[in-house]
């Protein structure tokens, strides 16, 4: 048994994407930034069970944004809940996708019986499609909504009767659905890598297939125990996201920022008391960016196109 090819969607650069893979090795060649770790990391990400918890907001492809936070906008602007819209398919375009496309032999069926689809597949190629989605629509949809409305009646109660005055005013989070699952621990509270199996009939269209309507999430993780994945990390040290914790240092500051997140942080569902920290933090972010512009500004210029 061996993976025949996966198809990617969704995840950073990678749009759709189609790797083949070889008898025995297969080597990624390309240029720089053409999407080789991309792929490699799409494979470790969503075969690897343990790594699903680090896919991040970080992973989606950044286009598609826009209609994800649409989606949120449209939650937030809906006053009829009997239009309100909280289908999956809303979802599916736009979230990280891998479809893994197995070639099992004859002798191999019995390691694969719970994924094959009608009773006459008769050998050849399986199909699972890992996606990260909602896992439960209804629970994001309040969950979003409950942050965007504590947000905006805390920056209502602050506004004054001079429009200049609440021109100034923060945007506090989630100004959308985005800054919403940016937040630390927001994605995996409410989104999941769930598995559907696919039809072997559609595996060589070039456009990905779509899950029928009303596909139901496979119990468990269907490819448990068929592949052995191994992963050997580029020696970057602190700059590499995915070395770990690493020294006693990170660990400390690990602990630090997850008590300032859970005690302090004036972000988090903020109330009145919590505005004028906001507005000292922004003062001071917008300071320090006019700083940064000011004083690269002359090496900045020179990397401009010149007219």
């Amino acid at each position: 048994m061996q993976i025949a090819h996966i198809d990617i969607q969704n995840f950073r650069k990678l749009k759709s994407c189609r790797v083949e893979f070889s008898d025995k090795e297969t080597v990624f060649v390309g240029a720089n930034n053409s999407g080789k770790t991309s792929a490699m990391d799409a494979l470790v990400l969503f075969l690897k069970k343990s790594k699903r918890k680090d896919v991040s907001t970080t992973d989606f492809t950044l286009s598609n944004w826009s209609a994800i936070n649409q989606i949120g906008a449209d939650w937030i602007s809906n006053t009829d809940k009997n239009a309100l819209d909280l289908a999956g398919s809303l979802w599916e375009p736009l979230v990280p996708t891998i479809d893994i496309w197995i070639q099992v032999k004859d002798n191999e069926i019995h390691y694969v019986c719970h994924i094959i689809p009608k009773l006459d597949w008769s050998g050849g190629l399986l199909g699972v499609r890992l996606i990260l989605e909602p896992k439960n629509i209804e629970d994001l949809y309040k969950g979003y909504k409950a942050a965007y409305e504590s947000a905006k009646s805390t920056t209502d109660s602050r506004k004054t009767g001079s429009e200049e005055d609440n021109k100034s005013l923060l945007s506090l989070w989630p100004q959308s659905m985005r800054y919403f699952l940016e937040k630390e621990g927001i994605l995996h509270k409410y989104f999941v890598v769930h598995a559907y199996v696919l039809d072997p009939s559609k595996c060589n269209n070039n456009i990905p297939q779509s899950l029928p309507s009303g596909s139901e999430p496979l119990d468990g993780d269907p490819l448990d125990g068929l592949f052995k994945i191994d992963i050997i990390n580029a020696q970057r040290g602190f700059s590499d996201p995915n070395t770990g914790e690493g020294s006693t240092n990170r660990r400390l500051s690990s602990q630090l920022r997850q008590y300032y997140e859970k005690h302090l942080d004036p972000v988090e569902l903020p109330d009145t008391s919590d505005l004028d920290a906001l507005e000292a933090i922004e003062t001071a972010r917008t300071v320090f960016d006019a700083k940064l512009k000011m004083s690269f500004s002359s090496a900045i210029s020179e990397l401009e196109p010149q007219r």
